[in-house]
């Protein structure tokens, strides 16, 4: 099976978070997920696997205003290593009576989910081998087996999350279709693979079947997400270098405006959100 989140591959390796409550969202990502505290400077913290691989900074503000119906974060998805995982994941979520927001079997996937406390979405979830995939046109979701999930579980309880998970992908909502297509199509250089009619579309780097998905399920041409409410505020985006200059040739014709933020630079997305670039691999 293709690994579709090496170094080969343009894909989104962490996301930024405000969050209105500390305790209650490290809570959430430390004992829920099993998250390490990886560093926390002032009112940020950073989390990720107990291997150090970072994908999730909370940024607390306790003024934030609460979630609105504008664009920004949809879900963020974390992959997990195996169906196992995802079983013993499942089982950690019964064991402790942690409420999901639902399930399904993608056929290229199989994916659970559910809110943190603050009402991001997640996403967690396991690839199916590639040469079960269907086509990705002909994609058709299903009810979750729960069971059979649970039941091909490790024994071992959920202690914490695996070593090798990773960022999978991130799903946003937009304002209008045509324009974020433009931006991750032919901005970033994503390929389409998936199309949902004409409310969501899915993209992603060589193949995969997807990197990042967009929809207009809040409505169209909603505002942003304020500036001070949660959400997403940020997410990085690993650019191949021999990649990397072309995409700044992109970006400098279509007028974006590149920002050195200290040692990294930065891009607003078409929900005004920030995209860090970098071409350091994890």
């Amino acid at each position: 099976m293709n690994n579709f989140h090496s170094n080969q591959f343009m894909q989104v390796t962490d996301v930024t978070l405000m969050v209105s409550h500390t305790e209650t969202s490290l809570k959430f990502y430390q004992e829920v997920f099993g998250f390490k505290l990886l560093e926390k400077i002032d009112n940020t913290y950073k989390l990720g696997t107990h291997t150090n691989t970072h994908l999730i900074t909370l940024v607390y503000n306790p003024l934030s205003m609460p979630k609105q119906r504008t664009t920004g974060l949809y879900h963020f998805a974390i992959l997990l290593p195996s169906r196992a995982h995802l079983g013993q994941f499942i089982k950690h979520m019964i064991d402790t009576k942690t409420p999901v927001t639902g399930g399904a079997d993608h056929g290229i996937s199989e994916a659970l989910y559910l809110d943190d406390p603050d009402g991001n979405g997640i996403e967690i979830y396991a690839d199916k081998p590639e040469n079960e995939w269907p086509r990705f046109d002909e994609v058709v979701n299903s009810p979750m087996d729960y069971q059979d999930l649970v039941n091909k579980a490790p024994k071992t309880p959920f202690t914490k999350i695996p070593d090798d998970t990773i960022m999978g992908h991130i799903h946003l909502h937009v304002a209008n279709m045509k324009a974020a297509r433009t931006f991750f199509i032919d901005i970033l250089g994503f390929q389409n693979t998936m199309e949902y009619g004409p409310q969501a579309a899915f993209v992603s780097d060589l193949g995969y079947h997807h990197h990042i998905g967009f929809n207009i399920w809040n409505g169209q041409n909603i505002p942003n997400n304020p500036d001070n409410a949660v959400g997403l505020k940020s997410y990085t985006l690993y650019v191949p270098k021999d990649r990397y200059n072309t995409l700044l040739e992109r970006i400098d014709k279509a007028h974006i405006t590149l920002t050195q933020d200290g040692d990294k630079v930065y891009i607003k997305d078409v929900n005004n959100v920030k995209v860090y670039l970098t071409t350091d691999f994890r």
